[in-house]
């Protein structure tokens, strides 16, 4: 990866794409929603299903930063008695999980589950048999294969002691990412959408694994504000560059009748880069609650828009970590952020309707 795209994780909001000055999590898009358009037909103001806050889980009721979340069976085990996971991500995009802790297994299972919408029942599963890793004993480990690829969401990590036995949450032990660095972790065998998974520590403590599945990537990197506007550099993976790219920002819930364009810079070996003025995101809201543009590359003139996203590190969630500062011009306040999915979107908030006090 081009060395003027950062590929570190930074968590004080300076440099390597971070917001300039800002504290990281200092403090998050006031009101814009989450949802994720798809160039395959999703409604632009329906969040996919497996979309979630962090923080929910399987038939709960849970609110986005925690502060409300019904405890089950499988969550009244203290931590400290429940088995743990290593996990390595190699250069293949192979994901190995590695458990200690498991007493008296003798043919043990990991259950990976798709955390459902709120409120809805957990229907999609994949169940993993665990093989004696070599030279470790008391140790149990599984790859999670390629093919059937998760889809894209939030996966809670179970382990029963033998098939059909009750089974119990896993909380997360070492982590080995470093290959996300490169984007090497983003995996497309035999032309198949590029799979991305990244295993992460949940807020209430637990293994989880968060998988993104996707045609193609445009890998966010170096995020830079200006008074006049916003200028991105990236790579892309699973599409090329070529004649006629722009960038394209699109104004969400107006079905895509409304978007900007701006020049695609062609930096060669994959990156790319663009600038977008505020003043190209119009029309200006009324006073009301703020206007979210989402962030596109279409990369030549023929080629189907690709969602600029920030996916290839060992950050499961975007949102509270690179902060970007607000910029006013003519009484209106933009700010780029990532959302929930980790896409890129820029939040417009109009004028306030009330007067100064």
């Amino acid at each position: 990866m081009s060395g003027s795209i950062p590929g570190g994780t930074p968590r004080d909001g300076r440099g390597n794409g971070g917001a300039p000055g800002g504290a990281a999590g200092a403090r998050r898009p006031g009101h814009a929603p989450d949802d994720r358009p798809s160039e395959d037909g999703m409604p632009e103001n329906s969040a996919p299903e497996n979309s979630r806050p962090e923080n929910s889980t399987p038939g709960n009721s849970t609110s986005e930063d925690g502060a409300s979340r019904d405890r089950t069976p499988e969550d009244r085990t203290p931590k400290d008695k429940l088995p743990r996971a290593d996990s390595a991500l190699d250069a293949d995009g192979r994901l190995t999980v590695t458990l200690r802790g498991l007493r008296d297994a003798a043919a043990p299972v990991l259950h990976l589950a798709l955390r459902p919408a709120k409120g809805a029942q957990e229907t999609v599963a994949h169940a993993l048999p665990l093989r004696p890793a070599p030279g470790a004993p008391g140790r149990w480990h599984a790859e999670v294969p390629e093919a059937p690829a998760l889809a894209e969401g939030r996966w809670d990590a179970f382990v029963c002691d033998a098939p059909g036995a009750p089974r119990q949450r896993v909380v997360p032990g070492v982590r080995d990412l470093r290959v996300l660095a490169g984007g090497a972790a983003a995996h497309a065998p035999g032309g198949r959408p590029l799979a991305v998974r990244l295993p992460y520590a949940t807020k209430d403590g637990y293994f989880a694994v968060r998988a993104w599945l996707r045609p193609a990537l445009a890998e966010a990197g170096e995020l830079r504000v200006t008074a006049e506007g916003f200028a991105v550099r990236g790579r892309l993976f699973g599409a090329a560059a070529g004649l006629g790219g722009a960038a394209v920002l699109r104004l969400r819930g107006c079905g895509g009748a409304t978007t900007a364009k701006v020049p695609l810079r062609d930096e060669g070996d994959g990156a790319f880069s663009f600038t977008a003025a505020w003043a190209a995101l119009t029309p200006v809201p009324e006073p009301g609650p703020p206007a979210v543009w989402d962030v596109f590359v279409k990369p030549s003139l023929k080629a189907r828009r690709v969602r600029v996203a920030r996916l290839l590190d060992d950050v499961a969630d975007k949102k509270a970590v690179f902060v970007y500062p607000d910029t006013e011009a003519g009484g209106v306040t933009f700010r780029p952020y990532y959302t929930l999915d980790n896409d890129l979107s820029v939040q417009v908030t109009p004028p306030s309707a009330e007067p100064p006090r």
